[in-house]
């Protein structure tokens, strides 16, 4: 077990990365029109999601199967190449849009292999105990990072270019793979004789399946995305737009959302709670007053004061959630169930987004959230009869059996 040091330099390298990572939703938009106008635009964020989208399973495989310090060194690398080539060629003004589009599809690649080893590796740097408080501040650190880069963006946007702020973005990946090569860690054991990889991807699958508060956990915060997350997405500055002033309010709800993300991060490192899973789906309710009160045409105040749950709960959840998946997932099965928790988002998200618009178009903005707020009632109620999630304490200890395949072992 690595000292809480080795946390620290990982801590400061990760800070830095979710900062340039920030940046990019701006950046590489701006870039893109500049380029090629609205038409790349679509095709430059499609080719950056649809490899995350394809490939995160098997990221997730190459977290368990090989050393992930190494992995995720090799994800930065990949990052840090393909940011800085997009970065010079916008600044000397070579770059079209197919550049862009490969640029961005390799990005998307090494972001599919760094997340989920990133969340295997979290374990040997900090004792047990410490898991939810490391959990903790590494979402305070990327929610604080929101924050400011929405700032900073445009400025460096408006000033020296996005080619600029995607070469700061590619220093980034550059100081969080240094930061991981300083860490001293032990060898990660690995098999000297491996299945296949779809061998491995269906046993990320079994193991979700055959454990009942995971399975919940893993369906629960899927249907999340697609029923609820990614209509308010679409219907969310609809509404802005028909009723609170236009892009500024929804602008100012998005800040106060990430605000709110900050202290729930704050509540998450100081609180604890012996049934974590209950506590955190308990939560997710705070996110029905601001749908209902968003759908129902309350003043901008308020619902900005609602907003401030929504980020919140959100922040407390997924700092419960890594703590439980780290926790209780046996080390060579980590990377690869962390893999399968994020496929709601990086899959079914951008699904939703794209049956949203015209769902929002033919029955209002409103409706849609009343009914994302209906499927969040009725989902968390059900998810909390379940006695896998009530019953689960944060003191279990003792984690899930993984499935047993045939491959001996070795360390090295």
């Amino acid at each position: 077990m690595a000292s809480t040091r080795g946390f620290r330099r990982y801590f400061i390298g990760q800070a830095l990365s979710t900062f340039g990572d920030s940046l990019i939703p701006l950046t590489i938009a701006f870039a893109s029109l500049q380029v090629g106008g609205a038409g790349a635009l679509g095709l430059v964020l499609a080719a950056n999601r649809i490899p995350i989208a394809l490939l995160v399973l098997f990221g997730g495989i190459l977290g368990d199967r090989w050393d992930r310090r190494w992995v995720m060194v090799g994800a930065d690398i990949l990052r840090c190449v393909s940011q800085s080539a997009t970065g010079l060629l916008l600044v000397f003004g070579t770059a079209e849009t197919w550049h862009l589009i490969l640029l961005q599809a390799l990005a998307g690649v090494g972001t599919a292999a760094f997340v989920p080893a990133a969340n295997g590796l979290v374990p040997a740097l900090v004792p047990a105990e410490r898991l939810q408080r490391a959990n903790a501040l590494l979402g305070l650190a990327a929610n604080t990072n929101k924050v400011l880069s929405i700032s900073v963006a445009g400025v460096l946007v408006a000033t020296v270019g996005p080619g600029v702020a995607l070469l700061l973005d590619a220093g980034t990946f550059a100081a969080s793979a240094a930061s991981l090569l300083a860490l001293k860690l032990p060898k990660q054991a690995r098999e000297a004789h491996r299945p296949s990889l779809w061998h491995d991807v269906r046993a990320g699958a079994q193991l979700v399946i055959r454990t009942p508060w995971l399975r919940t956990l893993v369906v629960y915060s899927a249907l999340l995305q697609a029923l609820v997350i990614g209509p308010h997405m679409v219907a969310g500055p609809l509404l802005a737009n028909e009723r609170l002033g236009g892009a500024g309010a929804w602008a100012a709800i998005g800040v106060v959302q990430a605000i709110g993300s900050i202290a729930g991060g704050m509540v998450a490192y100081r609180w604890q709670p012996r049934r974590p899973l209950r506590a955190a789906f308990g939560l997710s309710l705070l996110m029905l007053p601001y749908l209902l009160l968003f759908a129902c045409g309350a003043p901008l105040w308020l619902v900005i004061a609602s907003a401030i749950a929504v980020g919140a709960q959100g922040a407390f959840f997924m700092a419960v959630q890594s703590t439980l998946l780290q926790s209780q997932i046996p080390s060579e099965s980590r990377s690869r169930v962390s893999a399968w928790s994020q496929l709601g988002n990086l899959v079914l998200l951008p699904a939703s987004l794209a049956v949203a618009g015209p769902v929002a178009t033919e029955i209002g903005g409103a409706a849609v959230l009343l009914t994302g707020g209906g499927w969040l009632l009725a989902s968390t109620a059900v998810a909390l009869c379940s006695a896998s999630i009530r019953n689960m304490r944060s003191t279990a200890t003792k984690p899930i059996t993984a499935p047993p395949h045939t491959g001996s072992r070795s360390s090295g």
